[in-house]
């Protein structure tokens, strides 16, 4: 897996950017320009940044039934969903994407158990789905270890992007799940 890391924007003049490519992986680098590496700083995009999210309003989050259930072509089928603008909501949510991510050419042999749907002024801005790693163990099939079913991604630009998943964004799709209602 590679991390990608850019150029803010801010005050940006000239950027080089070198592309490596690997079997799976692409990793891309940006020069800062010299007010910033000048300064001692890093300009990182993340997550978020890619996603265009830091502008998101509300959230609708769906939870699948049966997220490892034996049929695993159809298992988002069927799902509750839990829909806010609370900002004690959303922007936890969003602080969960504000890290650096990976970037895959193929997504992970493991099963989402729900996706979140950011919206502005009622537009819809990404969808991000999510594993919270707290079932995948149970699963009876050659799925990775746990941890690394523990993640965040979205799909961006043909590619797919992953970023760990952090305990209080668990903590906080765990507890609306009971609150989630059915469609």
């Amino acid at each position: 897996m590679g991390i990608i890391t850019g150029c803010n924007g801010e005050n940006a003049t000239q950027t080089k950017t070198t592309t490596i490519e690997g079997r799976d992986t692409e990793l891309e680098s940006v020069e800062m320009p010299d007010s910033i590496a000048s300064r001692g700083g890093v300009a990182a995009q993340t997550a978020i940044d890619i996603a265009g999210l830091r502008q998101a309003d509300s959230v609708q989050v769906l939870f699948y039934n049966d997220p490892y259930g034996k049929d695993s072509l159809r298992y988002a089928r069927f799902f509750k969903h839990y829909n806010t603008s609370d900002t004690a909501i959303v922007k936890p949510l969003l602080k969960g994407l504000d890290q650096l991510f990976s970037v895959r050419n193929e997504v992970l042999n493991c099963r989402s158990e729900g996706k979140l749907f950011f919206f502005k002024g009622g537009q819809e801005l990404k969808t991000v789905y999510f594993n919270t790693g707290g079932k995948a163990q149970a699963i009876k099939t050659k799925l990775p270890k746990v941890a690394d079913c523990a993640f965040l991604y979205f799909i961006k630009d043909g590619v797919f992007i992953y970023l760990p998943i952090q305990s209080e964004t668990v903590a906080l799709l765990q507890s609306l799940k009971p609150k989630a209602v059915n469609p």
